[in-house]
């Protein structure tokens, strides 16, 4: 039997609803803790209740949607088999944190609006959260290259980057009614686990003989 949440829980919860919502319209500075009352069908001093000031009510809105990825891909993961291969793991992964931004999508849309806006201390505390997130997905990454599954070669670091930074954009684009959570998932999966996978058609002397007949280049990436 689900455990249904106290009144004042609700309210809570209206209130980070809506500044999520406001958040993610007017960014930091277009916001007001009167206008997220307004949102919130409360009074306006009914919100201070809950949260002091808007840089509270802020924090706590960028830390519950990286705990919601966080907490999503954990359970995912935790229901999988203690051997389970690293293809899987990174394909399970990938299905929860899509599912969790594209369920919070607010929250996520307010977090990338408002993240470069807000004081220092705020962003700071939040960047331990994403850091600690992105350890995770190093650490499954890494896993599967010492297990000899994911390519000795491959650059694993800028993998992950590649990884967080094109899932976090779906939201900006997933539309209910087009793809579904699945298959965008199974087929985001496919582009990011074929380019790690050790495949054993391609032997060492194959891979030799490409490299002499066409050099690798020096390539400048400009930064965005």
């Amino acid at each position: 039997m689900t455990k249904k949440l106290a009144k004042s829980a609700i309210s809570q919860k209206r209130v980070l609803d809506a500044a999520a919502k406001i958040f993610r319209d007017f960014g930091y500075a277009g916001t007001t803790m009167r206008v997220i009352a307004e949102e919130a069908e409360l009074k306006a001093g009914s919100i201070y209740y809950h949260y002091k000031s808007k840089d509270d009510l802020i924090s706590a809105v960028l830390d519950l949607g990286i705990k919601a990825v966080i907490d999503a891909v954990k359970d995912a993961l935790a229901k999988l088999p203690e051997d389970a291969p690293g293809r899987l793991r990174v394909q399970t992964a990938i299905h929860a944190h899509l599912s969790a931004i594209i369920d919070n999508g607010d929250y996520t849309l307010a977090t990338r609006r408002v993240f470069g806006q807000v004081p220092e201390a705020i962003r700071e505390k939040n960047l331990r959260l994403r850091n600690s997130y992105a350890a995770m997905w190093q650490d499954i990454l890494t896993e599967a290259q010492k297990r000899g599954e994911f390519r000795p070669d491959a650059n694993l670091s800028l993998a992950r980057l590649f990884i967080l930074g094109a899932l976090n954009w779906t939201v900006e684009w997933f539309k209910p009614g087009g793809s579904s959570i699945d298959e965008v998932a199974r087929n985001f999966s496919a582009v990011v686990v074929d380019g790690l996978v050790v495949r054993p058609d391609v032997t060492a002397s194959g891979a030799a003989e490409a490299e002499e007949k066409d050099p690798p280049r020096t390539v400048r990436i400009r930064a965005l």
